[in-house]
């Protein structure tokens, strides 16, 4: 077996772990809510009676009319609202699906939804005539997974500096800035309180389901200057001599070097080798290609 014919060495596998065959529906789940979204655009359009049933509208959810709480998250105002919405959902969307399935892609959309438009309700349960309707919490419970577990990823986004920003940097400027937005309650026509609990419902989800494996994790504990930390698990698969340049770098890959190496993609993903690691982990791809006649 070649190096890369490995499972946990193969594209879409969560945190370079083996990929479960029920993880292979995100996609279709992905497209599938896209379409639900899509549909009721077409068939429940904002100012309809279809989609004037199913808003968000506190009066309606305090007298008992809950389901609103949830198919407010399907519809949409306008194009733009929903081609930025649907555009977002497939962006992140093709980030953690691969991590996490169809199932729990479906249960980190719903929850993104439920908490979000909860929050919203929370803090407007006295104004009966306050509303919402759009998928931007669940969209933002997408983002929010996408930087837990794909912190490194880099975009360019229209209209603000172009330089590439990653998913990390991304998320935590947009968090601040719907923070922001909604203590000095600038753009009342937005539901910022719906987009902070998307967040946070993306945050706590795969924080149940990874705990401390996550690449990347905000609220991760950070010890004080002279703290005493005790020595973590060996990590490191391979270190470069102190000299030899490349002449150490080409020299064969052992059996105990390459399982070392491999170790620490099962465990932390590629992401985390070293250059050096990663020269190491080439050479020794180029010894199983010559071995087996490639």
């Amino acid at each position: 077996m070649g190096l890369f014919d490995r499972n946990y060495m193969r594209n879409g596998a969560p945190f370079g772990e083996q990929q479960s065959p029920a993880q292979d529906d995100w996609r279709p789940m992905l497209w599938t809510l896209i379409g639900i979204n899509a549909a009721l655009f077409i068939f429940a359009p904002f100012g309809s009676e279809l989609c004037a049933s199913l808003i968000m509208r506190i009066g309606a959810v305090r007298s008992g009319e809950v389901y609103r709480i949830l198919t407010a998250g399907f519809l949409h105002r306008d194009f733009f609202h929903i081609f930025f919405n649907m555009w977002g959902l497939y962006l992140f969307g093709t980030l953690v699906g691969p991590h996490i399935g169809g199932r729990r892609f479906l249960t980190l959309y719903l929850l993104g939804v439920l908490v979000g438009n909860g929050l919203f309700l929370i803090f407007n349960w006295n104004n009966p005539f306050a509303g919402l309707l759009g998928a931007s919490g669940a969209v933002c419970a997408v983002m929010a997974a996408a930087a837990l577990v794909e912190p490194n990823r880099r975009f360019v986004i229209m209209f603000l500096p172009f330089w590439p920003m990653k998913t990390t940097t991304l998320v935590v400027c947009y968090t601040i800035i719907e923070l922001l937005s909604e203590v000095s309650g600038a753009d009342g026509s937005v539901a910022h309180l719906a987009h902070l609990g998307g967040f946070a419902a993306g945050y706590f989800y795969l924080k149940i389901l990874f705990k401390s494996r996550l690449p990347w994790d905000p609220f991760r504990r950070r010890l004080r200057p002279g703290e005493w930390r005790e020595p973590p698990p060996f990590r490191t698969a391979a270190q470069p001599p102190p000299s030899g340049g490349n002449q150490a770098a080409d020299a064969p890959v052992s059996s105990r070097e390459l399982d070392a190496l491999l170790d620490k993609v099962s465990r932390d993903g590629i992401n985390s080798l070293s250059e050096y690691e990663l020269a190491r982990l080439r050479k020794a791809r180029e010894q199983m290609r010559g071995g087996s006649g490639r």
